[in-house]
């Protein structure tokens, strides 16, 4: 049994069993500290500031014993914006904080307060926070060092990474259980699944989500915490494009299975740690694959069925490349290659047809009539053999597209902005007009209204950083840096931390999600 919930299975130290007693104390501190600061901003509970006080422990820990998650974290900002303390410190060069900085505190501080906030703006130089980043920087600074550097998370994370599962186990840890990471699991449990920990779930958030930490994900700070080789380090970072497909088992033992994606016949040799044989030759299993050191791994949980009939497959083929092209496309480039010639002419054509990338609509109705008439126009410029093909094939009427909108978007009255992303298709934004009104005042006198609508902008992550910026273009960025509380901040790479913040999917390899099927 670990004296310290946290830390790793088989790895608890003497020193784990002083942390929780720290963070008690601390916590009272910090509760205190906010009674001394009367805030409209930061009104936190007994229970959100233990979660504060527990990872301000772990991560004043990390620092001391040199574990290098922290380290990490900097390093990946470095590399992101030029400063290892984005917004909060005036770093920008390779020279950043050492040791339980007070300018490390304060920005960490600053990250878990806007997430335990949620839709809260907090500015990163907001006094409270100072305050409070001042309070626990001088207990952490004073008990800390004086620990001894025995640290069992460093031993878990300097254990081999021989075989896949030795850093899934490490990948698990960080993701749910470290001071960088447990607050978004929470989170995102919560968000997704009422707090029900579903491997899917977990593995969703382990190897996709990305956090607002700088928009950085689990297995991004993974790849530079642990050692690793440099093929190591790629085939790690490539567990963000997990291989979902139906795999046909075709061999199998204890050791090893060999299966074969039913989607594109490839095959793959799948490494096992079982007792027991798992899978059966001629089995189908549905679930997803990992790549580590020439073999595969499964990653997350799988569905099995042992008789497959070859009608079962082949509507199993069809739905996945009408529901899921971009998951395809992360293991069939041919299909892949496709869909983006697909999108390359769709993105071409609504640009021809509109004379511009950025369009925009008094309300629902008038955007409705405006994509009808773009496909009639398509329809209209095909060859009448192919437009006959068309209609039977999809059941139209006249050779009109059944544009199907929902009823909210066709009411909706406060202005619609449309932007032709030629990677991801047409991005739409509604309540347009307060964002526009906004942007125009150039960063004073916002109402509650331009406000909601500009953090609304930047928050979705239906909108990508291409239709922001192409918005800032046209309409200035000095009142999205007002909505965010950043005015005090001097550094160019506000914008990108914000986008990277709230938008880290889009920074990542995206596959059009059009259906060739």
């Amino acid at each position: 049994m670990n004296s310290y919930e946290y830390a790793p299975d088989g790895y608890s130290r003497e020193n784990d069993a002083l942390l929780p007693e720290l963070a008690a104390d601390l916590t009272r501190l910090l509760s205190a500290a906010q009674g001394e600061y009367a805030s409209p901003t930061l009104n936190l509970g007994d229970e959100p500031l233990q979660i504060i006080a527990e990872i301000l422990v772990d991560f004043a820990f990390d620092i001391h014993c040199c574990t290098g998650m922290w380290d990490a974290y900097e390093r990946c900002n470095h590399e992101l914006f030029g400063a290892p303390l984005p917004l909060t410190a005036p770093y920008a060069t390779d020279c950043g904080p050492t040791g339980i900085h007070i300018h490390r505190v304060q920005h960490l501080l600053w990250v878990i307060c806007s997430e335990l906030l949620d839709e809260q703006v907090i500015a990163p130089n907001d006094h409270a926070l100072t305050h409070m980043a001042h309070v626990a920087h001088e207990f952490l600074a004073g008990k800390i060092p004086q620990m001894p550097m025995d640290s069992g998370v460093k031993e878990f994370l300097a254990a081999p990474n021989t075989y896949g599962w030795d850093v899934k186990k490490k990948l698990g840890w960080l993701g749910m259980q470290s001071f960088l990471f447990r607050l978004f699991h929470w989170s995102y449990m919560a968000r997704e699944c009422g707090g029900q920990d579903t491997i899917e779930n977990t593995d969703d958030f382990l190897c996709q989500e990305c956090t607002r930490l700088s928009g950085l994900g689990v297995i991004d700070l993974l790849a530079y915490v642990l050692e690793l080789k440099e093929d190591e380090r790629r085939d790690l970072l490539r567990w963000r494009y997990r291989h979902l497909a139906p795999f046909k088992v075709l061999s199998s033992n204890k050791q090893v299975i060999r299966v074969q994606n039913v989607i594109t016949n490839k095959q793959y040799l799948v490494r096992m740690n079982a007792q027991r044989k798992l899978f059966k030759t001629g089995q189908l299993a549905i679930g997803s694959l990992v790549p580590y050191r020439g073999e595969w791994y499964w990653s997350g949980s799988q569905r099995t069925y042992n008789h497959p009939t070859k009608a079962f497959i082949a509507d199993l083929k069809h739905e996945w490349g009408r529901k899921m092209p971009h998951v395809v496309c992360r293991y069939d480039d041919e299909y892949e290659q496709k869909v983006r010639k697909v999108m390359d002419e769709v993105h071409a054509g609504a640009l021809a047809f509109y004379g511009t990338d950025l369009e925009v609509y008094p309300d629902g109705l008038s955007m409705a009539v405006d994509w009808e008439k773009e496909a009639r126009n398509i329809n209209e410029s095909k060859p009448e053999a192919l437009l006959k093909e068309v209609i039977q094939k999809h059941g139209l009427r006249k050779g009109l597209p059944n544009i199907s909108l929902p009823k909210d978007l066709l009411e909706s009255s406060e202005g619609i902005g449309v932007f032709l992303n030629p990677d991801e298709g047409k991005e739409i934004m509604e309540g347009f007009d307060f964002l526009v009104s906004g942007l125009r005042r150039n960063g004073r006198n916002l109402t509650d209204d331009e406000q909601e609508a500009i953090r609304g902008f930047i928050r979705s992550d239906s909108i990508s950083p291409a239709f922001v910026k192409r918005v800032v273009a046209e309409y200035g960025d000095e009142s999205l840096k007002a909505a965010f509380k950043l005015t005090a901040c001097d550094l160019d790479c506000w914008l990108e931390y914000l986008l990277r913040s709230y938008k880290g999917a889009h920074y990542r390899k995206r596959c059009p999600a059009i259906s060739l099927a």
